[in-house]
């Protein structure tokens, strides 16, 4: 495929995830605006958790139709799914209205991410995986940004529903230029049956997980900890029966499963970071909210930075890895002496990390990266979440708690990042 349709793609796709991304956080700032104008706070919180539920519980299964039917057809259905939640959200009459939106939209972007992974894998070489996902992780820094800010603005100078005319031109833009430059690719046909039992399995226990999490957020863990359990034994027997769901060189590749361990942590540490350095900041620290805002904003560039020179660096992928957990590790001692300094240097690290780390996962398979990157997306999700619920106790207790759970999750980085140096870089063919 010639440059300019790969350029039209790969644009296709960071406006995709730019409009799933902005939508999270728009939702996060906007909520109090809607639930004033339907005069309710009746399903307050699952207008965001109704999302994260239904994204997350379908990306193993469209993992499958993807090697099943190939990533165009599930792009398009993805795409189509989440443009019919854009459209009908915004005539939503109820709350309760507006979540069944949200499901479809979630729904939507769960079968987008495996066929974006493998969109990915088809169109360009393992070498440029760094910038590919240093692109990803400056439109989804941006698109953060910009959804908490029309969300606390929007609503108050047009209306909560704007945001929806807005994005769709933008949903359909993204929409022309995958489906105008991607050829149809030839799927890979199995002689083994869908195993839809198992799927269905797969998708309870991840649903379970995610509906746990957010229990957690209240103080109610028993779900959460039934959810992990039921999950582990799902992934066990999945491994045991030759990794029908996961794919399959996650029993194979030792490195791949010492990455995805990273991407665990990363998704924990980055997510601390955005979520509690505010209201360590102004609680703790005494901090005003706009000095708050401000270093906020620091962390955020400098991520942004880190990104973008971790797809340039010439130096191989692991040593940069460790230098992303290094970083944050100084981050992390710094926090109580130089504060400024710190949140640059966490913001750096976890900028490194997200554009090297995710692409260096990305090159651990040949023919399945529509599967393989779409765990590493879950994974770090589900991290993110449960060090957000780990960490909501940080506002409670002295801003030791905060700064010593900082620095495990680095020091924990540091670790597997060292230990990841003694694999070897080839990957292992997956047994007969």
């Amino acid at each position: 495929m010639n440059r300019p349709k790969r350029t039209a793609i790969l644009i296709g796709l960071l406006l995709c995830m730019g409009a799933s991304t902005i939508m999270q956080t728009y939702f996060s700032s906007a909520l109090p605006a809607i639930s004033s104008s339907f005069k309710s706070v009746s399903f307050y919180s699952w207008i965001h958790g109704s999302y994260m539920l239904a994204s997350s519980a379908v990306i193993i299964l469209s993992s499958g139709l993807c090697q099943r039917f190939g990533n165009k057809k599930n792009f398009i259905i993805g795409s189509l799914l989440f443009g019919i939640g854009t459209v009908i959200a915004p005539f939503s009459s109820s709350m309760l209205q507006l979540v069944i939106a949200r499901i479809v939209m979630g729904i939507g972007a769960g079968v987008v991410v495996p066929a974006t992974y493998g969109i990915i894998g088809q169109q360009f070489e393992k070498e440029r995986y760094s910038s590919v996902f240093a692109a990803f992780a400056v439109v989804q820094i941006v698109f953060n940004g910009l959804g908490s800010l029309t969300g606390g603005y929007l609503p108050q100078i047009a209306s909560w529903q704007a945001i929806f005319y807005i994005l769709l031109p933008l949903e359909l833009l993204s929409f022309w230029l995958v489906f105008q430059n991607l050829t149809d690719s030839v799927p890979v046909m199995h002689s083994e049956p869908f195993h839809f039992r198992r799927h269905l399995l797969m998708i309870l226990a991840i649903l379970l997980t995610t509906l746990g999490i957010e229990q957690a957020y209240h103080q109610q863990y028993l779900l959460l900890v039934f959810s992990a359990v039921l999950l582990f034994f799902v992934v066990w027997k999945d491994t045991k029966n030759g990794n029908i769901l996961l794919p399959k060189e996650f029993a194979t590749d030792p490195l791949l499963r010492n990455l995805c361990l990273q991407v665990v942590l990363l998704g924990a540490f980055y997510n601390v970071c955005l979520a509690y350095l505010p209201s360590l900041m102004q609680f703790s620290m005494g901090f005003s909210a706009d000095t708050a805002g401000n270093l906020l904003a620091v962390f955020v560039v400098l991520m942004g930075v880190g990104s973008v020179l971790g797809a340039f660096i010439k130096i191989p992928e692991r040593p940069t890895i460790l230098i992303g957990w290094l970083a944050g590790l100084a981050g992390s001692i710094f926090m109580p002496f130089f504060f400024i300094l710190a949140v640059g240097l966490l913001g750096f690290g976890s900028g490194i990390l997200m554009s090297v780390l995710l692409g260096y996962t990305a090159t651990r398979t040949k023919d399945n990266a529509s599967g393989v990157n779409s765990t590493a997306h879950l994974i770090r999700n589900l991290g993110g979440s449960i060090g957000t619920i780990l960490f909501q106790f940080s506002l409670s207790y002295p801003q030791q708690y905060y700064i010593g759970g900082v620095l495990i999750l680095a020091v924990s980085g540091v670790i597997a990042a060292s230990v990841s140096l003694r694999f070897k870089h080839i990957l292992n063919e997956p047994k007969a």
